[in-house]
């Protein structure tokens, strides 16, 4: 009952400080909430060339696996989405078995489209790739990447793309992981307002998923919640600090970190969680979360570390 009161509080204090962020109007743009259509509707049509924004050199790329399901297309504008907060480059990347089939490009086509159509700024590209074993190619393909987006499925069917590659991509890559998994979608307007939340422990992983979180912060203009799965027991629900301008709230987590991972996902816009070793000899609180968040979160997770 605790937790349920404090957060109407941190969700009545985000609307008094000023509602959507620059996150949630680009969010709403692609949510439909302003004008865009529904994620698993038809493609829209692509502007002509000469309306659409001149793209710009950029430093930095984020790479999203596709197939032809339809959480690959919500991880398409969701990766579009970061690519266009952080000023970066998007490739899209889908893999077939042979090199005989055109439903490849086809698909490659139509995510461009789809891309363009909202995000003209975006410089995108695009890259077919031949193999039998989809998660290594991606790996393999994704190794220069900044940020690598994959979309997870729900229930035990699979794609080219399904679960079984989204969970070893998001173990495999070393940098940064984001797995798109939206069961509610599209979500409504109020998404775009919701902070992230990041996992603690005080172990040096977690440190880096902090920070993580907190760039990722400066450029959604969102607040970060803090998880703490292990501290001194003092009040820190209560404790709200700023750190480089981004908005803090603390919360103490109690009983099983797995379950309170996932219901804080419920009103998350992303968890942030730091990839530990889940074994004998590295065992921490969060090392369950690490594996089973990416299956059973209510919003998108970044994997860091």
């Amino acid at each position: 009952m605790r937790n349920i009161e404090q957060f109407r509080d941190e969700t009545a204090a985000r609307r008094t400080m000023g509602g959507v962020n620059h996150f949630g109007d680009m969010i709403n743009r692609y949510l439909g909430a302003v004008s865009y259509p529904d994620p698993y509707a038809a493609a829209p049509a692509r502007a002509p060339a000469a309306k659409r924004a001149a793209a710009t050199l950029t430093a930095g790329t984020v790479l999203v696996g596709v197939d032809d399901s339809l959480i690959s297309t919500v991880a398409v504008d969701h990766a579009a989405i970061e690519a266009e907060l952080h000023g970066w480059a998007l490739r899209l990347v889908t893999i077939q078995h042979t090199g005989a089939d055109e439903a490849g490009e086809t698909l490659l086509r139509r995510l461009t489209d789809r891309v363009h159509a909202s995000a003209p700024a975006v410089p995108v590209t695009s890259r077919l790739t031949v193999g039998a074993r989809p998660a290594p190619v991606l790996l393999a393909t994704a190794a220069d990447a900044d940020l690598l987006v994959v979309g997870h499925r729900h229930g035990a069917a699979t794609t080219a793309l399904g679960r079984s590659v989204a969970d070893r991509v998001c173990h495999g890559h070393p940098g940064p992981v984001l797995v798109v998994r939206m069961p509610d979608w599209p979500a409504g307007p109020e998404f775009g307002t919701r902070p992230l939340a990041v996992a603690v422990d005080g172990s040096p992983a977690a440190r880096v998923a902090e920070e993580f979180a907190y760039a990722e912060a400066r450029v959604r203009g969102c607040e970060v919640t803090l998880l703490h799965v292990v501290g001194d027991r003092m009040d820190l629900a209560r404790r709200q600090e700023t750190r480089d301008g981004v908005p803090v709230h603390h919360r103490i987590v109690s009983g099983d970190p797995v379950s309170a991972l996932v219901e804080e996902s419920a009103r998350a816009a992303a968890v942030v969680i730091a990839r530990h070793r889940h074994d004998v000899l590295n065992r921490t609180l969060l090392g369950p979360a690490t594996h089973v968040l990416p299956q059973r979160a209510l919003c998108p997770v970044f994997l860091v570390g």
